[in-house]
């Protein structure tokens, strides 16, 4: 019995169970109604209350229940509607697919959408996008997440009845079909892609397979069709495309790609039952493999034999190159008394015997005997086994050389570059580069090409020897778009260019100066993207420069590239540090001369307008007397900047000399108080010495030198404070002492307190605008007191009000004669 029968009848019987309680009335006392029972009581005669509410309360339940029977009724009847109808529905899906199952196979394979989406309402699934999803505004959506690793891979949107509430239960339900959604959704994609990757590897198979037996059946080492009949009697040829007659035909395949066809024709009196063609399947299944392992080992004996060829081309073209390189005797004879070399006018004759001597197959040389009339068996074996033996000696002796070889050119490379590494004059470097490359690799000549970019040229910069020497002299130079010659060809091309018989050459043309050239090699020196220029080799020897010698001098040519650029830019900032420092010392030089040319004219105004001010010719207006005080007073504060620069330039040209004497400090610091208090006055200004400085420390430097350092810093701090105060300290620390200039004015920026120190320079243009002044000051200071071995910094927060504090550090006795060395040397 199917599920629908029995949903019907449980129904059926359930409706009538409801009418059975619906036709009987309840018992009093809340008994169960019985068969017993009388008939309720209909007509006029009124119930009691109880009776009649408890009738009511039941009657109503029951309609209720009915009702609610009846409508699940209606959507039994309607989703076996729609189980019908999606039945027929699959039945039809299935036929189509069916039908293009076979063109879905040869297809490409279609990834899945990037956005894939299911609604289940009532009692159907359809895609999103196929319908209209109700609004999350209108209605309660419950929104729980699909995660996969981690990661939120889609979402489960419920949108509850709009009679009933969403409960925490159903909360949790719809949570643990979300993880358990999202992990078979996580499972079923790990499944396409393991069926993908597998179609994928099962396609990419067949099409190798495909290929190979292409490749196979080239109609060049094999026929394009091969093929067979067998009649009972022997196998022979079969070269048509299918027998005129067969009754049964079984494809030959490997990996799913057809490769052939296997025939049968029955004899009339056996017609082919289904256990013979089930018996022909499996033959052509064993074909199929057995000719598959036959095209592979043909394959693998196919590229065994290329690998042979190309180790015997190999162990040729290495003794052909070792034959034209050696200078050594490459036959002895042996006469039972001696060896001696075999040489080219040597004349052998009645030869009896030759066995070749091979190195991978290859014939190398031969041994030879002659005069003998018979040659024995066991003879002529003893020298097949010699020649095996002297064979390999041979070859073991010239890998040996060619070690040895490559070893002692890397060596000479290594050295090389250890030499140039050294030489910063470009010329120098290019010669001894050259000749150290001729000795060494024992070539033949050796030189070097430098481009010049402006006249599109090849300059002949460098030579090995005197006929490197007479080549230079004479100009030599090669233009660059010249493609017929060598140099200019690998300068254009960018790479090793090797010419291993240059007489051979189309464009070859004797040089006079070198005729013994045989061989040549022109590497290009190359740093970054651009070519420096040419290293070129050449030797006497026909055949004498390989690929790997190429290698060996490209690694050459690009280290002395290298070296030569940084040659280049050595002696570019020289020539600029020379250059910088001629000018620096015409400035000093024209400063000091200005400085004192300057200074004797504003000498004489001074000194006039104190004579005038002093009223010696004659009394003076008030008006007079104030323009001649302000005569005096501009003059006086020119004739500080004259000095200034004045002394700038003589520390500068280390003309400045320092008289050394012992004096009190706590003297000098008084003294200059006193001589800048009235400048503090002027701006209510609070210029004092702290009450701890150290009174008693005697200092041995140039008295006037301190002075100076003192007024400058004081008279900084005044200029640069508008109000506050400026506190001067002294301690001695050990063997030396330390002075601070504390003050309150606007400050120093952190990032300017170096600057501050920089000729010409100021915190910034406003302030020097408002205060005036050279900006020598500073700098001028840091230099005296380094002249005496000292120090002076500054340190400030950079926060207007805070100010800042100069400090100087000086020892005891000032370390003047170290100092004036040091700048003996900087000079």
């Amino acid at each position: 019995m199917s599920p629908e029968d029995k949903s019907q009848k449980r129904v059926e019987k359930l409706f009538s169970e409801l009418e059975q309680i619906a036709n009987q009335p309840p018992a009093a006392g809340g008994s169960q109604p019985g068969k017993n029972m009388p008939p309720p009581i209909i007509g006029d005669t009124p119930a009691s209350p109880l009776v009649s509410e408890n009738t009511t309360g039941v009657s109503a339940e029951i309609d209720a229940l009915v009702q609610r029977i009846i409508d699940l009724e209606a959507q039994l009847e309607k989703s076996e509607m729609r189980a019908v109808m999606a039945e027929v529905k699959l039945t039809a899906e299935k036929e189509t697919q069916s039908q293009e199952q076979q063109v879905q196979l040869a297809s490409t394979i279609i990834y899945e959408k990037e956005k894939v989406g299911y609604a289940y309402r009532g009692e159907n699934v359809q895609s999103i996008q196929s319908i209209q999803l109700p609004s999350e505004e209108l209605y309660q959506v419950v929104k729980t997440p699909l995660t996969a690793s981690g990661e939120v891979i889609g979402e489960i949107k419920v949108t509850p009845p709009e009679k009933n509430n969403w409960t925490e239960e159903e909360e949790r339900l719809t949570n643990a079909v979300a993880q358990q959604a999202s992990l078979q959704i996580q499972n079923l994609r790990l499944l396409a892609a393991t069926e993908r990757a597998r179609a994928e590897a099962q396609a990419a198979t067949r099409q190798f397979t495909h290929e190979n037996w292409e490749a196979f059946l080239d109609g060049i080492r094999n026929s394009e069709r091969i093929g067979y009949q067998y009649d009972q009697a022997a196998v022979e040829p079969f070269m048509a495309l299918a027998p005129a007659e067969h009754d049964y035909r079984e494809t030959v395949q490997v990996l799913d790609e057809h490769i052939g066809n296997l025939f049968i024709k029955a004899a009339p009196t056996h017609p082919l039952t289904d256990e013979d063609k089930t018996m022909i399947s499996s033959i052509a299944r064993q074909i199929s493999q057995q000719v598959e392992s036959l095209r592979l080992l043909a394959d693998a004996s196919r590229a065994r034999a290329d690998a042979e060829e190309a180790t015997r081309r190999l162990s040729r073209e290495s003794w052909q190159s070792y034959a034209q390189r050696a200078q050594t005797t490459l036959g002895y004879i042996y006469d039972s008394m001696q060896v001696t070399p075999l040489k080219e006018s040597s004349n052998i004759e009645n030869i009896s015997f030759v066995q070749p001597l091979t190195v991978r197959g290859e014939a190398i040389g031969q041994i030879a005997m002659a005069n003998m009339e018979n040659v024995s068996k066991e003879a002529a074996e003893l020298t097949e086994a010699i020649a095996e033996r002297v064979s390999a000696q041979l070859e073991r002796l010239r890998l040996t050389e060619e070690i040895e070889k490559r070893a002692a050119e890397l060596a000479t490379v290594a050295t090389l570059s250890t030499a140039t590494s050294t030489v910063l004059n470009p010329e120098e470097l290019l010669q001894q580069v050259v000749n150290l490359t001729k000795e060494r690799f024992n070539l033949y000549h050796v030189q070097v090409y430098l481009a010049d970019d402006s006249w599109h040229t090849l300059l002949l910069t460098a030579g090995s020897g005197d006929t490197g020497k007479q080549m230079i002299m004479s100009g030599s130079a090669i233009p660059m778009g010249k493609k017929e010659l060598l140099i200019s060809r690998a300068a254009l091309e960018r790479k090793a260019l090797i010419s291993n018989d240059v007489r051979k050459e189309a464009s070859y043309q004797v040089n006079p100066i070198l005729p013994d050239t045989r061989s040549e090699m022109a590497i290009p020196m190359i740093s970054g993207d651009k070519v420096l220029g040419i290293f070129n080799v050449q030797s006497d020897i026909v055949g004498y420069f390989s690929e790997e010698d190429a290698n060996i001098y490209t690694t050459l040519a690009t280290q002395v590239g290298v070296s030569l650029q940084n040659a280049r830019l050595y002696a570019e900032q020289s020539e600029t540090v020379a250059q910088l420092r001629e000018l620096d010392r015409l400035k000093s030089s024209f400063l000091a001369n200005m400085s004192h040319e300057l200074r004797t004219p504003l000498n004489s105004i001074l000194g006039f307008a104190d004579v005038m001010l002093e009223e010696l010719d004659g009394p003076l207006t008030d008006n007079m007397r104030n323009d001649l005080g302000l005569i005096y007073k501009n003059g006086q504060h020119l004739l500080h900047l004259i000095n200034d620069v004045l002394d700038m330039a003589k520390i500068e040209s280390g003309k400045m000399n320092l008289n050394v004497e012992k004096f009190n400090l706590q003297e000098i610091i008084e003294e200059v108080t006193s001589i800048t208090a009235p400048l503090a006055s002027e701006k209510n200004l609070s210029l004092f010495i702290e009450r701890d400085s150290d009174h008693e420390v005697d200092i041995y430097a140039d008295k006037i030198r301190i002075r100076q350092v003192m007024i400058n810093l004081i008279n900084n701090a005044i200029k640069f404070t508008e109000k506050g105060k400026i506190s001067i300290h002294a301690m001695r620390e050990d063997n030396h002492v330390l002075i601070s200039v504390k003050d309150t004015g606007i400050g120093i920026p952190h990032d300017q307190l170096e600057s501050v120190f920089q000729e010409f320079t100021q915190v910034d243009t406003s302030t020097t605008r408002k205060v005036g002044g050279t900006g020598l000051g500073l700098p001028i200071s840091r230099r005296l007191i380094e002249m005496h071995g000292g120090r002076l910094w500054a340190e400030s927060t950079g926060v207007n009000g805070e100010g800042s504090i100069f400090y100087v550090f000086l020892p005891i006795e000032a370390k003047i004669k170290e100092e004036t060395e040091k700048a003996k040397k900087v000079k």
